[in-house]
């Protein structure tokens, strides 16, 4: 902000310089004028040195500057504010940052980028002109060696591509928001999966036709204890069991969202994708069984998130 101003504040001095000496000041008009000349030259060679000034002493100089105005306007008066207007612009002499105009640029399309990155296909076309015009903004103002300009080539006319969830699918993880060490090695995590030794090869296939089918190979039970009948210290104990099922389903897609319905029963299950991945929240599906006094059952759900393969 400091150097923004410099060559107004330049301007400004230059006029002051000349007419300062048309204040009217108590006691000696000749005494009066030679002192308010020199304070002028004075408020005049601080702001030479505030133009030449580095980042090291520009905020010395600085100081130096809105002294040597202040003494002016003791000793030539500032009847129409001019010299004090300079000071408040001043502030306290801290540089502030002042973001280009590039900069700027690259911070919207790093923005409109995350919109768009997160953005569900409902949400696509119009996160994906918005990233678009960023883009295009920042070649305007920043310039481009041709990789902005092929990543607006790269979004087209920003049509979502239909998201084709027919195939096989593979159950990647299983994801809860509170982390457990279940396999006791003092590590906490939010993924189960990676703590057990079962369900290794779920899948699930998603025929053209609308029907499908559930593999289920395994089961669990999972027991939890407390050494010390505490309940934030646990173990967890883990069986695995051979359990084949496979559930035939038909499904329907609108989206993101995939709307499956059992055969057997009529039970609905609402997948949903993102990225890569479509996920199922299954309800109350992580059951652990206290065996400790002062230590409860836990029953919560999990997020299934299977991959295509």
């Amino acid at each position: 902000m400091i150097k923004k101003i410099l060559f107004l504040i330049s301007c400004l001095f230059l006029f002051t310089a000349i007419t300062c000496d048309n204040e009217p000041y108590e006691g000696d008009i000749t005494d009066t004028i030679d002192d308010c000349t020199i304070a002028a030259e004075i408020s005049g060679q601080a702001l030479i040195d505030l133009n030449e000034a580095t980042d090291d002493d520009v905020n010395l100089l600085c100081q130096a500057y809105r002294d040597a105005l202040q003494d002016q306007i003791l000793i030539c008066g500032d009847e129409d504010g001019t010299l004090q207007a300079i000071i408040d612009d001043l502030g306290n002499c801290v540089p502030v940052s002042d973001p280009t105009l590039c900069d700027l640029a690259i911070e919207a399309t790093a923005a409109a980028f995350e919109e768009f990155n997160d953005a569900i296909t409902t949400e696509y076309e119009a996160a994906c002109i918005i990233y678009r015009e960023t883009l295009l903004n920042q070649i305007v103002i920043c310039g481009d060696d041709g990789t902005l300009l092929a990543l607006v080539d790269e979004l087209g006319n920003c049509q979502p591509q239909a998201f084709d969830v027919v195939g096989d699918w593979q159950l990647l993880g299983w994801q809860s928001d509170i982390p457990r060490d279940i396999d006791n090695d003092g590590v906490a995590t939010s993924d189960y999966l990676t703590e057990i030794d079962c369900f290794e090869n779920e899948t699930a296939s998603f025929n053209a036709d609308g029907t499908g089918t559930l593999y289920y190979r395994q089961s669990m039970e999972v027991e939890v204890s407390s050494p010390t009948n505490d309940p934030s210290n646990l173990e967890y104990s883990v069986q695995c069991f051979e359990d084949v099922r496979t559930l035939d389903f038909t499904w329907t897609q609108e989206g993101d969202s995939i709307t499956v319905t059992l055969v057997s029963d009529g039970t609905v299950l609402d997948f949903f994708r993102n990225g890569d991945i479509i996920f199922i929240a299954m309800r109350d599906f992580f059951v652990a069984t206290s065996t400790s006094p002062n230590v409860e059952d836990i029953v919560q759900d999990i997020i299934w998130g299977y991959i295509q393969f």
